[in-house]
């Protein structure tokens, strides 16, 4: 876990605007548009303050997305994302190393990263990586 840092802590909403609202009073901004992901089903803006971690406020795009099961089970921390530099190497770690189960390998395309990929560790806990855009110069 040496060569990755944590990125931001996924959290699920039924709505990203009334869930910003809170954090908003605990000293959030946003710090990215809102985004689409039609492939994931879900919409979602990252949100940030000083001295706390980074968030990403997540909402189902449609009423049987992904996310229902969290919101039925009241869980709103629903992952850690580290940022990768190499995916499939960092993949191979968690699940050598850490015992985790890949439950959503890297997809073809993904909206707002590279590169992600969703593991459970074996206390249940989701690891999320993403591999960040290469930047024009």
């Amino acid at each position: 876990m040496e060569n990755l840092k944590l990125h931001h802590i996924g959290v699920v909403t039924k709505n990203i605007e009334k869930e910003f609202k809170v954090f908003e009073k605990l000293g959030y901004s946003k710090v990215s548009d809102i985004f689409t992901d039609p492939i994931q089903k879900i919409k979602g803006v990252f949100i940030s303050a000083e001295n706390q971690p980074t968030l990403e406020l997540l909402e189902n795009l449609t009423p049987d997305g992904p996310l229902n099961s969290f919101i039925k089970n009241r869980i709103k921390f629903y992952h850690f994302a580290y940022i990768s530099n190499n995916i499939e190497q960092d993949i191979e770690l968690f699940i050598n190393k850490y015992n985790a189960f890949l439950i959503s390998p890297p997809p073809e395309t993904v909206t707002y990263f590279e590169k992600i990929c969703f593991l459970m560790l074996p206390n249940q806990m989701i690891i999320e990586l993403v591999q960040e855009r290469q930047k024009n110069e």
